[in-house]
């Protein structure tokens, strides 16, 4: 009968134990008692004025609290800082951080480049928007939180140059000797213009600064040819005409270079105007192997398949490194200003950074306002 006791003792022991062990649920989140993210800087209403001597500054180092989900042994909380350029809605958000990370640290050239990316005028105080979205294991679920939005006031800067045109005129041109109706040469950076224009055979041709006026002007001397030579300056009408430049003993298409700077010119035949290398692209750093761009009179395009990481620089002359365009520390895989080097005395601009990822990209280059954008 004891034996009994204590075996009925035993199994009810078991019972109430496994019965306390059913009882025990899994946490449960109640997303109403979760404290959500709070911006802590900068502060709502905060105003940057960006500029070009401090873009490779620190903007803001953006900083949030951690969302507080009310539950224990909880997997790393990931973070999404976003921003809004247009109208406070974050219908087209961009991203500015993915990580578990509660700051994030912006420059002011990356910041600069994405309100004109967005094509907010330069000199302009703009309004942008920040939010921070929390989340635990999916974006946009149950648990997702935000954080109320600050509004900072940012005036973005441009780099861009704005250079006054020349022209370009004689018997040997379509415009004639008419100064008011001279072709335009485009800017290609430094003191350098060009134009891809037909010639007449075995005529004149003369650079003038401003339409319907013939000072100043540029001509050539006894050296000067169909193929180049110096430029001779003619400040203002007190100073007697230099010569003609000549043109080319059979009519056609050329490309005629001027240099404002250092007083040359040369006539040739047009070729594909800028070429695409380095190791971020099919060609390597071979500047004989360059692919050539789509495009002239300074804007070009290119799609093509690039292997993903390494860098890449432009150059317009096959077998030469000057005159090139690389970037500055501002430049980005995705877009940035364009750096001129005009010779081979001048120092190398940094490579462009290319995509990360391998594939196809659309590359296009504006050597007149020097940007780039690689999509």
């Amino acid at each position: 009968m004891k034996r009994i006791f204590v075996f009925l003792v035993i199994i009810t022991g078991l019972s109430l134990a496994f019965s306390c062990a059913k009882d025990e649920k899994d946490p449960v989140l109640d997303i109403s008692q979760a404290v959500k993210p709070a911006i802590t800087f900068p502060a709502n209403n905060a105003a940057f004025v960006l500029a070009e001597a401090d873009q490779t500054n620190e903007m803001a180092n953006f900083q949030w609290s951690a969302t507080d989900y009310k539950l224990d042994q909880l997997a790393n909380v990931k973070y999404i800082l976003q921003m809004d350029l247009v109208d406070n809605t974050f219908a087209n958000p961009l991203t500015l951080l993915s990580s578990e990370a509660t700051s994030f640290s912006i420059s002011v050239g990356t910041m600069n480049q994405k309100m004109l990316g967005a094509s907010l005028e330069a000199g302009v105080a703009h309004p942008v928007y920040l939010r921070v979205v929390s989340f635990i294991t999916e974006q946009g679920g149950y648990e997702t939180l935000y954080s109320d939005v600050i509004m900072l006031t940012v005036t973005p800067f441009t780099t861009e140059v704005v250079v006054k045109p020349i022209y370009m005129l004689g018997d040997a041109t379509d415009a004639g000797w008419d100064n008011n109706v001279a072709l335009p040469l485009t800017y290609e950076g430094g003191s350098v213009f060009s134009i891809v224009t037909n010639l007449q055979a075995s005529k004149g041709i003369k650079i003038i600064s401003r339409l319907g006026a013939w000072a100043p002007q540029w001509g050539t001397d006894a050296t000067g040819t169909p193929e180049g030579g110096p430029l001779i300056y003619r400040p203002d009408e007190t100073v007697p005409d230099p010569a003609q430049i000549p043109s080319p003993a059979v009519a056609g298409t050329y490309k005629v270079t001027v240099d404002t700077a250092l007083l040359t010119y040369t006539i040739g035949q047009p070729t594909p105007e800028l070429y695409l290398l380095g190791d971020g692209s099919p060609a390597g750093w071979s500047n004989t192997d360059a692919i050539p761009m789509n495009g002239s009179g300074g804007n070009y395009s290119l799609t093509i398949d690039l292997p993903g990481g390494g860098y890449l620089k432009f150059i317009t002359t096959l077998g030469q490194w000057a005159p090139q365009y690389g970037t500055d520390a501002s430049g980005t895989s995705a877009e940035g200003p364009l750096v001129y080097r005009p010779d081979e005395a001048t120092p190398d601009p940094p490579a462009i950074p290319a995509p990360a990822a391998a594939g196809s990209y659309t590359i296009t280059v504006n050597t007149t306002n020097l940007t780039y954008k690689i999509e």
